[in-house]
């Protein structure tokens, strides 16, 4: 709100990233569990979250939201990764 009296050029927005990379070492059975905390299950997509920066940077008209890239997780109660 402070930033946008000054210059209403800035504009902050956050992303929420889920499973999006898998650790090193995971086990087949971890990497399981976390897809399965998601709703779509899916993991292991890190493009996705460019995709989303992509489109927060390419849009002009959208401040101030916090976008989940998690599969859904946030919705399904998975807790953060």
């Amino acid at each position: 709100m402070e930033f946008v009296e000054r210059n209403p050029r800035v504009r902050v927005n956050c992303i929420q990233p889920g499973p999006v990379m898998f650790p090193e070492g995971l086990t087949d059975a971890e990497k399981q569990a976390k897809i399965d905390r998601t709703l779509l299950k899916q993991a292991d997509r890190p493009e996705a979250v460019a995709h989303a920066v992509e489109f927060l940077i390419e849009n002009p008209f959208v401040t101030g939201a916090c976008l989940p890239v998690d599969a859904g997780q946030h919705l399904a109660g998975g807790g953060a990764d």
